[in-house]
């Protein structure tokens, strides 16, 4: 049975939980800043700076939201995430990166081979396969050379973060609307489900709720 429960960050730094199934976000807390998106790795939460010139990943207390900064790197991070093996980034620079969850240093795998961002992006988190929504398009990354595989137009939707739960891959959409989509990870196709409740826009990170006690093993995209 899927789980319908998440963490959830928007693009002020409202941090809190969401409903996937009715889009209910109930905020607890806030983590003081725009986070590029949240990630999983060893039962602990993490975000990272977004368009900083110097990536910083945090740690984030899932009670209040609030971020205990890692350590940095030298990637201005557009988009934050992770798979069940690890933590992972785009630059800017659109090139992928995997991060260390110890020390918040990052890695070059390869450029993801796309020429352009659009309005909005996303990396996913607590899935084998690492996916990028970029603007109405649905990736999957390769984890060994950051090339992008394109899955398929969502239809319409952007995302502005990406959950896998329950074997069901959840989109919180930004545009046109703002709602907690399901996504086609055969063709791509965006289900459009209830609006988010509350004065809040934009997602900027999605994570399990409850976090995951281990990380499992996994398989990476070839």
């Amino acid at each position: 049975k899927a789980d319908n429960n998440a963490y959830m960050g928007t693009i002020d730094g409202s941090f809190g939980t969401i409903d996937l199934g009715t889009g209910a976000f109930s905020l607890p807390g806030n983590s003081g800043q725009t986070l590029a998106g949240m990630a999983v790795a060893n039962a602990t939460l993490y975000g990272s700076s977004y368009h900083q010139s110097t990536g910083t990943l945090y740690t984030i207390n899932p009670t209040n939201g609030s971020v205990t900064p890692v350590g940095t790197s030298a990637v201005d991070i557009d988009d934050f995430g992770s798979t069940t093996l690890g933590l992972y980034a785009v630059g800017l620079d659109a090139n992928l990166y995997s991060i260390n969850s110890t020390t918040g240093g990052a890695t070059l795998i390869g450029p993801t081979g796309l020429s352009s961002f659009g309005s909005w992006r996303s990396l996913s988190t607590n899935s084998s396969t690492l996916y990028f929504a970029n603007g109405v398009n649905l990736y999957a990354l390769n984890t060994l050379t950051g090339a992008a595989t394109l899955v398929g137009n969502m239809g319409g939707p952007s995302e502005g973060a990406m959950l896998f739960e329950g074997g069901i891959l959840y989109g919180g959409e930004n545009s046109p609307g703002f709602s907690v989509d399901t996504l086609n990870i055969v063709t791509g196709a965006a289900t459009v489900g209830p609006g988010v409740t509350g004065s809040y826009s934009s997602f900027f990170g999605l994570a399990p709720n409850p976090l995951p006690l281990s990380v499992p093993e996994g398989t990476t995209l070839g």
